[in-house]
């Protein structure tokens, strides 16, 4: 019994010690979820798919290479219409043009985009899985002194940490919910890209 009071104690002060961090780092993330969703509406309206013009600038353009003429193919690929994550795509393999080893580079090309995807996605998946947990940190965190007002008839700590128990949760929520549907919608924007990428090096093979 003498020894689990001092145990108890020190648990109570460490778990006591996490709630401000807890809820600064909620904080940050409903600002930067909210940065990231307006983020995404600009890219919205910036975004432009012409999947005909795709197909007939890459059959001009696999004409072209197996002529020979890589300028002329590497004007008909600059023509395609498409988002900036194609289109960089384009000029970086337009570069390998005339090279022995384009279907090497096309698919490292292809890889290093892959990655690059993944690794744009990778902060809404950490953030998806984070914010739920720092929420319902945030919420058990207060429990323990809102338990020990009640106990002692405090009435008012045991409103005060359940406030916080209870807006902790919410943006924890708030913030999970957001941060997946912007990363749904990303992640069919950026597959969708790099299917594209994958038919213009296919075409070019």
């Amino acid at each position: 019994m003498e020894l689990s009071a001092p145990v108890m104690e020190i648990l109570f002060l460490l778990s006591g010690a996490l709630l401000y961090p807890t809820i600064i780092l909620l904080i940050i993330s409903v600002v930067w979820v909210f940065v990231t969703f307006g983020q995404m509406i600009s890219e919205y309206s910036g975004r432009m798919r012409d999947m005909s013009g795709i197909r007939r600038a890459g059959k001009e353009a696999g004409g072209h290479l197996r002529q020979g003429d890589y300028g002329a193919t590497a004007q008909s690929l600059q023509s395609i219409r498409a988002n900036e994550e194609v289109r960089r795509f384009v000029r970086d393999l337009s570069g390998f043009l005339g090279d022995s080893r384009f279907p090497l580079e096309a698919e490292k090309l292809l890889q290093d985009y892959e990655f690059s995807i993944s690794r744009k996605l990778e902060q809404l998946r950490i953030l998806t899985r984070i914010a739920p947990m720092l929420g319902l940190m945030g919420t058990l965190i207060p429990l323990g002194p809102a338990l020990m007002g009640l106990s002692s008839g405090n009435i008012q700590v045991l409103a005060t940490n359940m406030v916080v128990a209870f807006s902790t949760t919410v943006l924890g929520l708030l913030v999970g919910g957001v941060a997946y549907a912007v990363l749904v919608v990303r992640r069919r924007w950026y597959y969708q890209d790099y299917s594209d990428m994958e038919y213009i090096a296919g075409v070019l093979a």
